[in-house]
């Protein structure tokens, strides 16, 4: 009856052994995979994310950008309108200029038509001078207003330009996307399948050992 025992020892113990290097393998292989995956996962991730930061990096630099050119074109607009507006009040100077210049050179004709003698004659040189005066004057009072006007325009035109750079100095450099991730990943690596035959060789072993504990003599594996 020892015999069929020890036998069925032998190979209980042997399976068992296998069995437990099987499920040691398994365990270990199926470890390594969840931590490779946890491994790819975050790489992805940290793809994901610089791909997402550089999108939204370009996109605020591109809205950046529209926005200073609607806020120069607003101020171009501005500078133009303030030009527009000093060259009609130039205008409108040169207007009542003419139309005062023609009241006084019609004053001028009827004194000139004044009958000559005597007091009369010298009234009218007294009233030609006093013409000229107003004339002269307001000549210089024109001139004096085109000047100004001049210098606002250029004023106006040395601010907006200005203000203008300073917009663009805001835009001057584009967004750079930063260092990408490493793609270098190391993946852990799962058990060898060589101890896993190892395993089972250890197995058989264990199975023979309890084998011949219950083998009657002459039965023993080995020759024993």
């Amino acid at each position: 009856m020892c015999e069929p025992v020890s036998a069925t020892l032998g190979v209980l113990s042997a399976g068992s052994s296998a069995l437990g290097a099987v499920g040691a393998h398994q365990d270990a292989t199926a470890q390594a995979e969840a931590q490779n995956r946890s491994i790819a996962n975050k790489a992805n991730q940290r793809n994901r994310q610089y791909e997402l930061t550089n999108l939204r990096g370009i996109a605020e630099y591109n809205q950046a950008v529209t926005d200073v050119e609607r806020q120069q074109d607003a101020q171009a607009l501005a500078f133009a309108g303030f030009a527009a507006e000093e060259e009609l009040a130039k205008d409108d100077r040169i207007n009542q200029y003419l139309a005062a210049d023609q009241t006084l050179v019609a004053k001028l004709l009827g004194e000139s038509s004044v009958k000559e003698g005597g007091r009369s004659r010298s009234y009218g040189k007294n009233a030609a001078k006093e013409i000229g005066r107003q004339r002269g004057m307001m000549v210089s009072n024109l001139t004096r207003s085109d000047i100004a006007s001049k210098r606002n325009v250029d004023k106006a035109r040395k601010s907006a330009d200005a203000q203008r750079q300073k917009l663009f100095a805001q835009v001057a450099t584009p967004y750079r996307a930063g260092p990408a991730p490493s793609q270098d990943i190391e993946f852990v690596k799962g058990p060898s399948k060589l101890g896993l035959v190892a395993g089972l060789a250890g197995a058989a072993v264990q199975g023979a050992s309890t084998y011949n504990s219950f083998a009657p003599a002459g039965k023993k594996l080995g020759g024993d």
